[in-house]
């Protein structure tokens, strides 16, 4: 089983570069939070509407995709750490993602693991964090700060 370690960002926070591309749009890289709770969507109330670990971007992230506003469709509202509820929109085109690596030396980022499916909600002014419904699925995580270890 192909494994992979990497380091916590300088802010303790398990950070991770991606390869993201929607469907006939350019392939962008960003960096975000691995996060074993990311997106908690649905009415707060109702558990069985809520839908959890869902990888969340930011509408501004879907235009860098190539993702115009005519695209995104309204989603379920989100129910963020704070207990704010904030609106959200998916996008019908398909989505896919590759974990980067940083290459023995240099600053060059090369490209590991398999291409995945994201399962993106996208929200104003939001932070990457990659989800347990997409990123979880597909790899193994294991959290032992100073480092993390990815393995499929």
């Amino acid at each position: 089983m192909p494994r992979r370690r990497f380091q916590y960002d300088s802010n303790d926070v398990p950070s991770l570069k991606v390869r993201i591309r929607a469907e006939d749009g350019p392939a962008v890289e960003m960096s975000g939070t691995v996060d074993s709770g990311a997106g908690r969507f649905g009415d707060a109330s109702e558990a069985s509407v809520s839908r959890f670990g869902t990888t969340v971007l930011s509408v501004e992230d879907a235009e860098e995709l190539g993702l115009n506003p005519a695209h995104l469709r309204r989603g379920p509202d989100a129910i963020v750490a704070n207990k704010t509820r904030v609106h959200c929109w998916t996008a019908p085109t398909p989505i896919r993602a590759q974990v980067l690596r940083p290459a023995a030396s240099g600053d060059e980022l090369l490209p590991w693991g398999p291409v995945f499916a994201l399962n993106v909600m996208f929200m104003e002014d939001a932070d990457p964090l990659w989800g347990q419904a997409d990123f979880f699925a597909t790899f193994g995580i294991n959290f032992e700060r100073p480092e993390f270890t990815l393995r499929y």
